[in-house]
């Protein structure tokens, strides 16, 4: 985003979101939260950061063509910031939207809105589940073959964006740091994010880690995941499955603390970012503030613990679940 008063084009408002520092839910502590608003990029969620890069780069090297089709699989919001940004730049958009139940509602219908071809995918082996969180890297797994299969079919008409091992999609979190480090004067004790395809938890914790080498990072999974994962582990990797969690794991001292929460917690912290904060975020957010809470609770001394509120409210008007 630059400094003009005139935009040549939504794409420049991507990125340079506001922080906020929490009042209310933090009342009476010393430590304070800071929080990052990424629902206010132009498509509502930081997935138009990793949208717009892996387009732009994919069009430098000659992956990407004029004609060509982007495809990917996933939960929504990388999805709906494929789908607006590429059909902004004249491309044709396939979504495979893996979610369950009437979850994926708003977020389908974005993205038909923009022009895109969704194709839902329902995973039954979730459905009925006492825990409700929703673990992306898991769920979009079905959609990933089928991306894999189109490009082999036609890989000279398709591009599949494959968050999931892009390296451009981590790279665009380099940024994301570099706006965190400016906006909190370098302060940074803790860093909380939840994990989908780990692309923004790794980008924002390898800057942060090289500027503030003793900053702790917490990654959050939900609770509904089959995998558990620890740093240090050998993650699978595949055509459709590894990739950035894979490297992320085994890079030694990127990643400190991996936690768990439910779908219950998050929406529970959610509920008060709405009502005591005014800020009108998705679930995933409520995740990251429960753990941010943790930690200034427990916090000797002030400390600055940021996180990031990854998409808007907008997204689970119909059912609220807590999403990676």
């Amino acid at each position: 985003m630059t400094n003009k008063k005139i935009h040549d084009s939504v794409c420049e408002l991507i990125g340079n979101t506001p922080m906020v520092r929490l009042n209310r839910i933090c009342a009476g502590m010393a430590s304070e939260i800071l929080v990052k608003l990424e629902y206010m990029n132009p498509s509502g969620s930081l997935k138009d950061r990793i949208a717009l890069e892996m387009i732009e780069q994919a069009e430098k090297e000659g992956k990407l063509k004029p004609g060509f089709t982007i495809i990917e699989s996933s939960t929504g919001n990388t999805g709906f910031g494929l789908s607006s940004i590429g059909t902004l730049k004249g491309y044709k958009v396939r979504i495979y939207e893996t979610m369950p139940g009437k979850a994926g509602a708003e977020k389908t219908k974005m993205m038909h809105n923009v022009g895109a071809e969704v194709r839902l995918m329902e995973p039954k082996d979730i459905e009925g589940l006492k825990e409700r969180s929703v673990a992306g890297s898991e769920v979009e797994l079905p959609g990933r073959q089928l991306c894999l299969e189109d490009e082999k079919a036609h890989p000279d008409k398709i591009w599949w964006a494959r968050q999931f091992s892009n390296k451009d999609n981590v790279r665009a979190h380099h940024v994301t740091a570099r706006e965190i480090l400016d906006q909190a004067n370098g302060k940074v004790d803790v860093f909380v994010q939840s994990i989908g395809t780990g692309g923004s938890l790794a980008g924002i914790a390898e800057i942060l880690k090289k500027e503030i080498p003793n900053v702790k990072v917490i990654g959050i999974q939900p609770a509904s995941s089959k995998e558990l994962w620890y740093t240090g582990m050998d993650f699978p990797v595949s055509e459709t499955k590894g990739g950035i969690i894979s490297a992320m794991l085994k890079q030694k001292g990127l990643i400190d603390v991996l936690v768990r929460i439910t779908d219950a917690e998050a929406r529970a912290m959610t509920h008060r970012l709405w009502r005591e904060e005014g800020l009108y975020c998705g679930v995933s957010s409520g995740a990251n503030v429960h753990f941010a809470l943790e930690e200034a609770t427990k916090a000797g001394g002030k400390k600055t613990i940021v996180t990031l509120l990854n998409d808007h409210m907008n997204r689970y008007l119909t059912e609220e679940r807590y999403v990676t």
